[in-house]
This record gives structure tokens, C-alpha cells and sequence, in this order.
């Protein structure tokens, strides 16, 4: 059923969608003043007391056992699916970041192991720009906010819908940020794994309905799958939205696939065919998957269990003596600290600064994808050339997109590259290097309110005072600078 009516038109019946809406949308005051004492600060004093395990709450609880039976069922799924992807994305990243070496050496197969993991971090990024899709399409999108305390991941902590008593590595999976190791990249194919990949007990078949966890995230797109299947009829589909969701400005050097603009039953399962077999494949084949006709790509399951196994080369060190050397070698990755947090590095106020600054940039460009879903790609309009009589097209919507990709190539990799290069003198972690820490910055916290840019600027140039690296023509400050102001 699709319709074009405008959203002052009621989904739900006025009693559900107050029960709905109480604990999804707060006041922003509330909220905020309700975060301080929320458990994931008590988590966070926990961890640097020496406790470091987060156990994750689901942005929305769900219930597996009771199947999704709602329009309402649908898009809580939806949510903690964002959740999920986005708790991946920074795991990925900073084992890429990690990497000492740089281009391929004679040994190494054309797509590297760098290459590899940057690659599947921007189909994660797919993925959650896929989710976001689907909640405009079935008219939820006001109730999703990527830049949320409570949404923005904490390491290390348990993944969310993976939980399989017959798993011999253990029934959870803890995500955490950790050098490349073929260790580590085997929690990445536990990640990633099909249902029915047999374990050596007995396959993901089993359902822990007793813990409200899914055992796989095949398993969990797949009923939400069956939720839009089921509910058909039920969802009024936000046509009139369809032009905010995420469509343009995406590039995949090192992947595949691409947005979908979700409109119907048909598109959404488009959408998450997309999810699923980037993932861990068809049920047929988990290895590769199908682009387009005549052209395939290995899955990112399938993509792990080749880096693992040393398929793909890790690269040459640059000046070093020219021997194979693969990811478990010193000499293949820098020797970070592993799920770092900014308040443990108190006595180091160079990298305290870095590592500020770089979640600052994370989490703006968090805010750039909410702001990004609040504009339409309708918004092109004339504008005149500043100091002529020129005018030109001018679209804000597309340039918040840009933004998206600067930021991620411009700002984040760039201050990584000088974190993970820098070794810590001294204190606990002497000897190893800094890293990202991929914490939610509180840009609401700024008693001078400044705009969240002018923030950026400040806290950049708090740390040019100790990686100087980052001025000149072209570096972060610049780049910083050439940002949209939201």
C-alpha cells in the first residue's frame, strides 16, 4: 500500500503512539540532564576504574520470541540494526589505522589487507546509511539520531543481537579496538559468520529466546525482512519523505553496492538483500556475491577469512629489508594501546589533546548524518557569486554530503595517522603508541556556545601546539575550516 499523504496524518492511534513516544522522545534538556546518571556513565566509571567490559543496552528492547508483530516492532528493529552497524565501523577502522606498512609488496594480492578493511568500513556505513533508509521509508525517521550518548558505541563491549550457547569461542562476541592481529580479525569473522556455518558443535540453528538476543545478524535482518513482508499492508510509506533519505555522494573505492531510496515493499527488501549478502552471502554461497551481471566480490565474511589466512598481503615496510611478513609480524602494525579512552591519558596532555580532537570529529560527522536526513534533495536553489552578478546553483543538502566524505578523508584519517604514529614516553602505557578512542563528545556541554565547528577549531588548535602537523595549506586545521557550520 503506498501513499502519498502529508505527515500530519496520524500512523497510530493517539493512546499507542504516546506509549510509543514516552521513552523515545524526550526533551533534549531531559534527556541530556537524564544521561549524566544513565548507566552508560556508570559504565564509563567502571572501565577506567579498572572494569572494562560494557555490557550494551539496545538503543530499543526488542523480543525475539514475540517475532515483530507491529509497525512500531519494525522500526525499534530498525534502530538497534543502526546500533549494531555502527558498532562495528570504528573496530574495522582502527585496525586499518593500525597498519604500519603502506602499498603492496611483491608478494601481496591486488587488494591488500588495508585496502580490505577500509573497504568493508564504508559498506558498514552503507549498511547504517540502508537502516536509516528504511525507518524514513515506514515514516520513523524523526525517532533515529545517530549523534545519541546512548546510541554511540563504548569498547570493549558485548555485541548486540549475537548470542549462540553453541559457539565454542563462547556464546557473545566482545567488540573492542585492538591492533590487526589474525586474532582480531578472527572476532571480525565471528562478527560476520553465516548461520549455518558449522562450529564444530552444533550450527547457529539454536535460539536463545530465554537471553532476547538474535544468534546472528543474518538472522536478525532476516526477520526484519519477514517484519516488512508481514506488515505490508500496515506501513503507510513515506513517499513524501523519500527525498531525504541518504542517495547521492557515496564512493566505494575498495567495495560495493550503493544507497536505495526505499519507497516500498519491493526496495526495502532490495535494501536489506544488500545488508545480508554483503555480510556473510546467499544461502547458497557465502563466499562471493553478485554486483551486477558477470561481476562478483567476495563477501565480508569471506573478505576476514582471506585476510586471516594471509591471501591478502599486508605490504612492504617502507626502507625495511624486503621479506614476507604477515599480519601477527611487529613489523605490520604499530603497537597501540588497545581500547583507549581519552581520561587515561591524563599525564599526556599532547596526545589527551589529539584524541579529544578526534572525537570531536567523529561525532560531528554523526551530526552531519542527522542533519543530512533533515534536508531534502529538493533544496537546489540560485545564489549569487559573492562580489559579482553571477549566479549560481546551490544545494545545502548536497553539501552536507560532501562534508560526510571530507570529514572521514580529510579530518579523521589524517589525525589517526599522527596518533598511532605517536609512542608514549612514559607512565602505563610506555612503550606503546596512542590511538583513537572513538568516544561520544558532548558538544552540548560548551559553556561559551560555540557553534559545534568553532569547537572543532579550538580543540584543533589546542593540539597544533603539540603535532604542529596538522596546520599548513592543506592539513586538518584547513580542512576543518572548509566545513559546514551546523
Amino acid at each position: 500500500m503506498t501513499t502519498t499523504t502529508t505527515r500530519t496524518k496520524a500512523r497510530k492511534p493517539a493512546s499507542k503512539a504516546k506509549a510509543k513516544t514516552q521513552p523515545k522522545t524526550q526533551p533534549k534538556t531531559q534527556a541530556k540532564t537524564q544521561a549524566k546518571t544513565q548507566p552508560r556513565t556508570k559504565a564509563r566509571a567502571a572501565r577506567k576504574a579498572g572494569d572494562r567490559l560494557v555490557r550494551t543496552r539496545p538503543i530499543r528492547q526488542l523480543d525475539p520470541a514475540a517475532g515483530i508483530r507491529t509497525v512500531d516492532d519494525l522500526a525499534d528493529h530498525l534502530y538497534v540494526a543502526a546500533q549494531v552497524e555502527l558498532s562495528t565501523i570504528p573496530m574495522y577502522l582502527f585496525s586499518a589505522y593500525s597498519i604500519r606498512t603502506r602499498g603492496h609488496s611483491q608478494w601481496a594480492a591486488p587488494r591488500g589487507v588495508l585496502r580490505t578493511l577500509v573497504g568493508i568500513s564504508i559498506e558498514e556505513m552503507l549498511h547504517l546509511a540502508l537502516v536509516r533508509n528504511l525507518m524514513v521509508a515506514i515514516g520513523y525517521g524523526e525517532d533515529i539520531s545517530f549523534y545519541d550518548e546512548e546510541f554511540i558505541p563504548s569498547y570493549p563491549s558485548t555485541m548486540l543481537n549475537r548470542y549462540n550457547p553453541d559457539d565454542p569461542d563462547g556464546p557473545e562476541i566482545i567488540l573492542s579496538l585492538d591492533r590487526l592481529s589474525k586474532e582480531h580479525v578472527g572476532t571480525f569473522r565471528r562478527v560476520e559468520m553465516p548461520d549455518d556455518i558449522d562450529l564444530g558443535a552444533e550450527t547457529f540453528a539454536r535460539h536463545p529466546r530465554d537471553v532476547g538476543q538474535y544468534t546472528s545478524l543474518g538472522e536478525f535482518y532476516r526477520a526484519i525482512e519477514q517484519g516488512f513482508i508481514d506488515l505490508e499492508d500496515e506501513i503507510e510509506w513515506a513517499v513524501e519523505d523519500a527525498r531525504k533519505q541518504y542517495k547521492r555522494g557515496f564512493w566505494n573505492e575498495f567495495g560495493n553496492g550503493k544507497p536505495i531510496r526505499v519507497h516500498d515493499l519491493a526496495t526495502a527488501r532490495q535494501a536489506l538483500r544488500i545488508i545480508i549478502e554483503q555480510g556473510e552471502g546467499t544461502i547458497t554461497d557465502h563466499k562471493k556475491i553478485e554486483i551486477r551481471p558477470g561481476v562478483e566480490d567476495y563477501t565480508h565474511y569471506e573478505k576476514f577469512v582471506r585476510v586471516q589466512e594471509g591471501i591478502e598481503g599486508i605490504g612492504a615496510v617502507d626502507g625495511g629489508p624486503e621479506h614476507r611478513i604477515d599480519i601477527d609480524d611487529p613489523e605490520a602494525t604499530w603497537p597501540v594501546v588497545a581500547d583507549p579512552l581519552v581520561a587515561d591519558f591524563d599525564d599526556q596532555p599532547g596526545v589527551q589533546s589529539l584524541m579529544t580532537l578526534f572525537n570531536a570529529a567523529y561525532c560531528y560527522t554523526l551530526c552531519l548524518l542527522d542533519e543530512t536526513y533533515a534536508h531534502s534533495t529538493d533544496d537546489v536553489r540560485t545564489k549569487k557569486v559573492p562580489g559579482t552578478d553571477r549566479e549560481e546553483m546551490f544545494s545545502h543538502r548536497y553539501r552536507l554530503e560532501r562534508n560526510d566524505v571530507a570529514v572521514m578523508q580529510g579530518i579523521l584519517y589524517p589525525i589517526a595517522q599522527a596518533l598511532v604514529t605517536t609512542p608514549i614516553p612514559d607512565g602505563p602505557y610506555k612503550g606503546r603508541h596512542a590511538a583513537p578512542s572513538f568516544e561520544f563528545y558532548d558538544f552540548d556541554a560548551d559553556k561559551q556556545e560555540r557553534t559545534k565547528k568553532e569547537q572543532l577549531i579550538d580543540l584543533c588548535a589546542e593540539a597544533i601546539e603539540h603535532f604542529p602537523v596538522l596546520g599548513g595549506p592543506d592539513g586538518v586545521e584547513r580542512q576543518i575550516r572548509l566545513l559546514v557550520d551546523i
